[in-house]
């Protein structure tokens, strides 16, 4: 049995939480829209990292939205309107916080008269899910980010307010001693992504294997940092995920 407490963060439950819960509810009810999207990532971001979470014991970000457009119930009357790139930063940011992974995602397509009626009648629905949804929810290898049982992420680096169009850079450790690191940006316009690893406690002679979680490449060898020379470029509002493996020579 899994008891996700909800009284939407008011009362600061990661504080307390753990003795009665779960999981709870860390913010208030999460809508499809990037707006919100991105209010839920900065509100968990603010919370003090030893109350990040621990094995059975998570704040929880509220149901994923993963791509639902016209063919999931509207969150709180608001009409899913967010990007591929959106929905993506959305579930890895969920991951990199140990947020639970609850869908929302309708996975049958039913008549209209069933969908009225709130029933199902056999013959008249069928499976359904959207490439977008399957390159999303099947994601095994940010679902095992999530899945790890260390302490969740936290942001490690906030560009300075000057200097806004460069990307935050989030990171957790993981149990096998690699490192999770998520590239976030949440402008309205491109922003350069790069990681030291000193960021990560590893010195500026350490060599990591790199691998892109949404891409599903290795990107070879880098030293000190990623990229190994200058920074990679990152998209409005999207996010790349990165697993970070010491490589042993």
């Amino acid at each position: 049995m899994h008891f996700n407490m909800c009284e939407w963060g008011v009362d600061s439950p990661w504080v307390w939480g753990a003795a009665v819960a779960q999981s709870w509810r860390a913010t208030g009810d999460h809508t499809p829209t990037w707006n919100d999207t991105k209010e839920k990532i900065a509100q968990r971001s603010a919370i003090p990292p030893k109350y990040g979470g621990r094995a059975y014991a998570w704040n929880d970000l509220d149901m994923l939205e993963s791509g639902n457009y016209q063919q999931a119930a509207h969150a709180n009357h608001k009409l899913g309107t967010m990007t591929a790139a959106e929905y993506k930063t959305e579930f890895s940011m969920w991951a990199i916080f140990a947020s639970s992974l609850v869908v929302t995602t309708p996975i049958l397509n039913c008549s209209q008269t069933d969908q009225i009626l709130g029933s199902y009648t056999p013959g008249k629905c069928r499976p359904s899910i959207t490439a977008l949804q399957k390159e999303i929810l099947l994601n095994t290898e940010v679902i095992a980010i999530n899945q790890d049982v260390t302490p969740a992420g936290q942001l490690l680096l906030a560009p300075p307010k000057q200097s806004p169009a460069a990307a935050m850079i989030y990171g957790r450790r993981l149990s096998d001693g690699s490192w999770a690191v998520a590239l976030y940006n949440p402008e309205d316009k491109a922003a350069v992504a790069s990681i030291e690893f000193g960021l990560l406690g590893w010195s500026n002679t350490t060599t990591a294997a790199i691998r892109d979680l949404w891409l599903h490449t290795d990107l070879g060898l880098s030293t000190g940092r990623f990229p190994q020379q200058g920074a990679s470029l990152l998209d409005p509002h999207a996010t790349q995920v990165l697993r970070l493996t010491r490589h042993e020579h």
